[in-house]
């Protein structure tokens, strides 16, 4: 056993770390929690690699945007070993000839690219131009491999897939791995029964959202005005506008009985409209001319007949399924009909003995027991790594007589909150304020709160409920540059939101966090079904802790994290809501938080400052 491929000089715990994952990889599957910070992806790459002669490492992340962190970690191991991987990315990101289209939706590449594989012009000049020791020369991020082919003129979506036959290590979405569609992509070549499999950030698998979808008012209006441009289907159009007419009586009975959602069965929504298989797959059909008649005329191929006939059909097939929703959404003057999967995490206990063995990471798996019972695990090892932040770097107060408990923040509750918040932004510091939900945060950003922030000499900047990736961008840029400015700014977000996981500030670009309340879902409709399911999984009380309170903390953690991305960084964290004082929720928070946390009146938060330690910049 040996840190030989580590990249750097490994500290105590890091050693060990790669010690244990080679000692138990051979027989079982690995869940290491530890830290961000910490060096996971450089540890497990370090423990992987010397067996990668006969064999691969699939890295599997959230989201595409996440798959080059693992490959700029081989790129340091690839200084002194001779290794080489790459990031894999999909259609959407790869495909020249849709870049040249205008065209950046997965149904739009996917269907240009089904329609023009034989006439393409860059697939074409790969057929020619494709020479593997073009990219040979080090591991490649995605955007590597996409300039190169670029300037050669050939498909980089192509040459990705010609290169997995020459690499140790490759890093995709999870979606490679739990979609058979994409999947035989990747083990045709990298058979997986060869392979170690690392899931990153594997507390996600939890809310994996595998075979949902929603349509909503427009889809059946813009599928009747879509249908209009055939000849003869009349009978089409009259089922189309009686589907749409029930949608419009089920919003009318779910407004008038003052609710916002409830349950609806898709096989008796297609009785009461007279709709049936054939005709769904005739609305799919004319929406896949639909789709052919927008290509030819250069236009971003996408269709709401083919969307409503699909969804349909789907639900049909999934109807009766134990941990499938039918759920009509009241929103505003729409409404949502959706069909969700909460089967997540029990769909891929099957995935898992497809590979030679799997490592699931994380900084939040606590506790680890539960979270391999969800995820299907039976031979596994598992190992905390403690955080080596110390009181001198952190400072933890959980505030008594705060609580955002109930289904609405009294006025009362309100105004305390604004009082601490107001000695909280007082510290001279880049600092977040986390709540628990936006119902939450529009109440305190009405009653004051952004006030309150500019009076005490920092910039304001509020997360948006749906606010596109642009302009977070543009926020957490403009935040983070207030840590090297003379007026600091606050953060204010949510635990469920884009900010919480994900973004990083290192050093001083946050030093604080003040989390309003304990963000567990509301109870809705929703959330009943969902705890429903799990009861059935796991009985009464498993059930509830698995599905309610685990998740909640969970985002609470990962929002304190936040703060801590190096082992020179220090913070102060507010747990502003006195449940976190209860041992069920305290245990579940992170260590470096659970140590030196005490309990103070909000009036004791005057005057705090920041642990004095040396910072990095």
């Amino acid at each position: 056993m040996s840190a030989e491929y580590f990249p750097y000089v490994p500290r105590e715990k890091q050693r060990e770390s790669i010690e244990f994952i080679q000692r138990v990889i051979e027989k079982n599957d690995v869940c290491l929690d530890a830290a961000t910070g910490f060096g996971k992806t450089p540890i497990i790459l370090a423990s992987l690699l010397p067996h990668v002669e006969d064999s691969y490492v699939i890295w599997a992340v959230r989201t595409g945007n996440e798959t080059d962190r693992p490959i700029e970690e081989l790129k340091e191991i690839a200084k002194t070993h001779p290794v080489f991987g790459f990031s894999y990315r999909g259609k959407r990101d790869m495909c020249l000839l849709a870049r040249d289209a205008g065209i950046n939706s997965y149904e739009g590449v996917s269907i240009l690219c089904k329609s023009s594989a034989k006439k393409c012009k860059y697939a074409l000049a790969f057929d020619e131009k494709f020479n593997p020791d073009d990219f040979l020369d080090g591991p490649k991020l995605y955007s590597e491999i996409m300039s190169i082919c670029r300037h050669a003129g050939m498909c980089p979506y192509l040459a990705q897939r010609a290169l997995l036959p020459y690499a140790d290590v490759i890093s995709l979405s999870y979606n490679y791995i739990v979609s058979e569609g994409l999947g035989w992509v990747i083990k045709r070549d990298m058979p997986f029964d060869s392979s170690y499999l690392v899931v990153d950030e594997a507390h996600n698998l939890q809310r994996i959202s595998l075979n949902s979808d929603k349509i909503t008012l427009g889809t059946f209006r813009y599928a009747a005005k879509e249908l209009a441009q055939f000849r003869n289907v009349s009978a089409l159009e009259e089922r189309v506008n009686a589907m749409l007419r029930h949608a419009i009586k089920i919003q009318a009975e779910i407004k008038s009985a003052r609710e916002n959602e409830r349950e609806f069965s898709p096989v008796k929504f297609m009785h009461e409209t007279g709709v049936n298989e054939t005709i769904l797959k005739r609305l799919r059909s004319y929406g896949s001319k639909i789709h052919k008649s927008q290509l030819t005329r250069g236009k971003s191929p996408h269709s709401s007949l083919y969307h409503l006939g699909n969804f349909w059909l789907e639900s049909l097939a999934y109807n009766g399924v134990m941990g499938i929703a039918f759920i009509a959404t009241r929103k505003r003057d729409n409404l949502e009909i959706e069909r969700w999967d909460m089967r997540s995490a029990e769909l891929l206990k099957d995935k898992w003995t497809e590979f030679k063995s799997c490592i699931f990471c994380s900084g939040t798996l606590r506790p680890m027991n539960g979270f391999a019972e969800i995820a299907g695990l039976t031979d596994w090892k598992g190992m905390h790594v403690p955080s080596s932040y110390n009181e001198n770097q952190i400072i933890t107060v959980i505030t008594k007589g705060l609580s955002t408990k109930g289904q609405r923040l009294t006025n009362q509750m309100c105004r305390s909150y604004l009082d601490a918040l107001d000695a909280y932004t007082k510290i001279d510091a880049n600092l977040s304020i986390f709540n628990a939900s936006y119902r939450i945060q529009n109440a305190l950003i009405n009653a004051g709160l952004k006030a309150i922030v500019e009076r005490n000499g920092k910039s304001f900047f509020q997360e948006r409920q749906g606010m596109s990736g642009d302009l977070s961008r543009k926020i957490l840029d403009e935040f983070k540059a207030c840590a090297y400015s003379g007026r600091r700014g606050v953060l204010c977000a949510t635990m469920t939101g884009r900010f919480a996981e994900g973004a990083d500030f290192p050093g001083r670009e946050l030093e604080g966090i003040f989390l309003v309340g304990i963000p567990f879902d509301q109870l809705t409709l929703r959330t009943k079904l969902y705890s429903d399911y799990y009861e059935n999984l796991y009985g009464k009380k498993k059930g509830k802790y698995y599905s309610y309170i685990v998740p909640a903390l969970r985002r609470s953690s990962q929002s304190l994290g936040r703060a801590l991305r190096s082992e020179s960084d220090r913070a102060i964290f507010i747990l502003g809501d006195e449940r976190y004082a209860d041992r069920k929720y305290l245990h579940l928070l992170p260590d470096f938080v659970q140590g030196g946390a005490r309990v103070i009146d909000p009036s004791g938060l005057s005057g705090l400052k920041l642990p004095e330690v040396l910072m990095t910049t």
